[in-house]
């Protein structure tokens, strides 16, 4: 009750008071806005001044080359940039050539004026009788849709003709308004007009109004046509009461009036509902203090066990004591899990990430569009946006010079430690490196870059890593590497195909024990270059196979292989001859009748022999793997004895093809039956009797042909077959006819 007493007072004692203090205190801040508005002017008046009058911005400017001289034209933007920084008001200053017709901006940089009507609307700024004036109309050529407020000085300073261009200072409306709207608040207003009464801020008055019957237009009235002596005075509008304030500034030839007018209603309306409220607070509080006494005591204490028993859902109710400790207590838990559970998951983000790029690269995630890759990686810590991809690709090389240091079973070691290795040397400098290991000697690198550089200093870069990570393996664990370094892409989506290719590329090393350093940019591939293959060493294996002489085949082997180095010395090329070269075994093997699957076990050789990549262990799985379990088949099968008589037959068949030769007059030579000859004689050279003659006989015709210019008819006789039958048998061999035959390599 006291309290509604004392608002009852303050109502009708202090509206009065408080309503002259309040206009008093917003008289004297209009004052002080119009003289921070007049300081910027004159800031604005000197600077003017000191611009109009600078020697720097002479008629030369007319004939200046903007683009040859950048330097110059570089400073004179600055220049323009620093004018438009020094006062708060200008938006932009631009300086206009007449001769040049042009328009040197800071924010819109060099324009040249495009059209009949900008120029003649610049030019027209020249013919002012003043050096220095406003207007408040003019355009900026590159917002022609708008008109901004600037003062235009003409050069040069002092002259009032023959000016050869102007400076044009353009005013920032949006600031210039915001200053003016600063002078009120709530359902006052405020404007600023010029000498001819034209506005030069935004009005703020209802929109639903006739433009005559708004405020502004009434209060610019009647400042306009009256000559009043006070800067305040009362103004009723609409069954309302307003203050109004307006005060003079006179700058570089403008007279500007700044007029605010703010509703008496609102500067006594504090006082008013603080009486209000006083009353309304002590007569609700009168009514409401009883209740909320009841009231309080019974549900202070809801709120701390609705809390206690959130903490005590499925554990036991704990002590009702202290329940403020219980529940501190329980939140400690609860923060100490979740930030458990937070480590936990930032431990295993790299895992996840591994598995994830794991996936990608081989290429199982093609479906996703490289907005999601992005998306996923940056869930994964990995920012790859606007990035550039690479790959390095490293080959193991020279285990087997190291028997001694190294057996195969540290193969895995070997490559994991490599492995390691390559993740230290590259992390150094990249933070986002994913290192494969593909289990085979082999380890890769995926690379994402930065996008700054250009491809030749990342690929530079790429290569000085590369060469320090063969250094490190070469003194670390002893052995040589070979490294293909991929090219450079630019899409996330491409990096799978880039990886297989970089792969692939391994295939083009040299099959020696050195290191070396592959770029993927620098293969080229010649495809018009005939690579010659040793069939005489072939055939010469097959037969040393085919006698059990594992020694020999072994050596020829060996042969075999530097031959094919000598030929081509990259390991795609050499695999190549390697893989001919089994199959050719392989047939042979078959011819004998013997069991392959059996006698290898169920081994996918051709496979077994892709996974090699030295030459001294593509000959030691010959020996081992293929040539020397067959030989003890075929050792089993036949003794010493019986094997030396074929070959002395093989021998004997060699001089004697071209006579009227059996098998019937052999076998009775051997002193064995004609049907045991001719099946160990299939089992010893892998064809019978009969194609092995052939077969002799079919060489020598062709041997014939290319040597001799002897008639089909002599050759048949020679060879002691009919003519037509030679053909026949000769066609079936080669796919040509013997007089093809004679007229291909003719040609030759």
């Amino acid at each position: 009750m006291p309290m509604a007493l004392i608002g009852v007072l303050l109502y009708y004692v202090g509206t009065d008071r408080v309503g002259t203090e309040v206009n008093k205190s917003h008289q004297a801040q209009l004052q002080q806005s119009i003289q921070q508005m007049d300081d910027y002017l004159s800031n604005l008046e000197k600077f003017v001044v000191r611009v109009a009058f600078d020697p720097v911005f002479d008629e030369s400017l007319n004939h200046f080359d903007f683009t040859d001289q950048f330097q110059k034209t570089k400073d004179l933007m600055k220049s323009l940039t620093l004018m438009t920084e020094s006062n708060a008001l200008l938006s932009s200053v631009c300086l206009y050539l007449r001769d040049a017709d042009k328009l040197v901006c800071d924010d819109a940089g060099i324009r040249q004026i495009q059209t009949d009507e900008d120029r003649k609307l610049f030019a027209a700024l020249l013919d002012e009788e003043k050096p220095i004036y406003w207007n408040y109309g003019i355009k900026q050529i590159h917002k022609p849709d708008l008109s901004y407020k600037a003062v235009v000085i003409k050069l040069p300073g002092g002259q009032l003709q023959n000016a050869f261009g102007a400076f044009l200072v353009y005013l920032d409306p949006v600031k210039l308004n915001a200053m003016v709207q600063k002078l009120v608040s709530g359902e006052g207003i405020s404007f600023l007009i010029n000498e001819h009464g034209d506005y030069l801020t935004d009005l703020r008055s209802s929109p639903t109004l006739p433009t005559e019957e708004l405020l502004e237009n009434k209060l610019r009235a009647r400042i306009m046509e009256e000559n009043l002596k006070e800067n305040t005075f009362i103004y009723d509008w609409k069954n309302e009461s307003y203050s109004v304030s307006y005060g003079k500034i006179a700058k570089l030839g403008g007279k500007w009036t700044v007029v605010s007018a703010t509703p008496l209603s609102q500067i006594t309306a504090p006082v008013t509902s603080i009486s209000r409220m006083i009353i309304g607070i002590s007569l609700f509080a009168l009514l409401t203090g009883l209740l909320l006494a009841w009231f309080a005591s019974n549900r202070i204490y809801d709120p701390i066990s609705r809390l206690k028993s959130m903490f005590e859902t499925g554990i036991t109710k704990a002590d009702d004591n202290n329940e403020i400790s219980y529940i501190e207590n329980q939140w400690k838990e609860h923060l100490q899990e979740q930030q458990a559970l937070r480590t936990r998951v930032q431990q295993s983000i790299p895992t996840l990430r591994e598995s994830f790029l794991l996936q990608f690269l081989q290429g199982n995630l093609y479906t996703h569009t490289e907005l999601e890759i992005n998306e996923k990686m940056n869930q994964l810590e990995w920012d790859i946006e606007n990035k550039k991809f690479a790959f390095w690709v490293a080959q193991l090389q020279g285990l087997s010079d190291l028997a001694g240091t190294y057996s195969e079973r540290d193969a895995q070691l070997i490559t994991f430690a490599a492995s390691n290795i390559m993740l230290e040397l590259s992390s150094q400098k990249l933070p986002m490196v994913h290192i494969m290991n593909f289990q085979d000697l082999s380890v890769g690198a995926f690379f994402v870059l930065d996008s700054e550089g250009t491809n030749e200093q990342l690929k530079a870069e790429l290569n000085r890593s590369a060469e320090d990570y063969i250094a490190a393996l070469n003194n670390v664990l002893r052995i040589k590497a070979t490294m293909v370094i991929s090219t450079i892409t630019n899409s996330v989506l491409e990096a799978p195909n880039v990886l297989e290719q970089t792969r692939r590329a391994l295939r083009f090393r040299e099959l020696h024990s050195s290191n070396q350093l592959l770029d993927m940019g620098h293969f080229i591939l010649e495809n018009n270059e005939r690579v010659p293959f040793p069939f005489e060493l072939e055939r010469e294996i097959v037969q040393a196979i085919g006698m059990g002489l594992e020694e020999e085949a072994v050596r020829l082997v060996e042969a075999f292989l530097v031959a094919l180095q000598q030929n081509n010395n990259t390991e795609l090329m050499v695999h190549q001859g390697m893989m001919k070269l089994l199959g050719t075994i392989h047939d042979t093997i078959m011819k004998y009748d013997v069991n392959m699957y059996a006698l290898y076990e169920g081994a996918h050789l051709y496979e077994e022999l892709v996974q090699i990549t030295e030459t001294n262990a593509m000959v030691h799985w010959f020996q081992y793997k293929l040539i020397q379990p067959f030989i003890r088949t075929l050792s089993i099968a036949y003794d010493s004895g019986l094997r030396r008589s074929i070959e002395q037959l093989i021998g004997q068949i060699g001089r004697d093809f071209l006579s009227d030769i059996s098998l019937e007059a052999y076998a009775e030579q051997l002193q064995m039956s004609s049907s045991k000859l001719s099946k160990v004689f299939k089992q010893i050279t892998g064809v019978n009797y009969i194609d092995y003659i052939t077969r002799l006989r079919i060489e020598k015709c062709k041997e014939l042909l290319y040597t001799t210019d002897l008639k089909i008819n002599d050759i048949a006789e020679l060879l002691r077959y009919q003519p037509s039958y030679l053909i026949r048998i000769f066609k079936k061999s080669e796919g040509m006819t013997p007089g093809q035959y004679r007229e291909k390599h003719s040609h030759e």
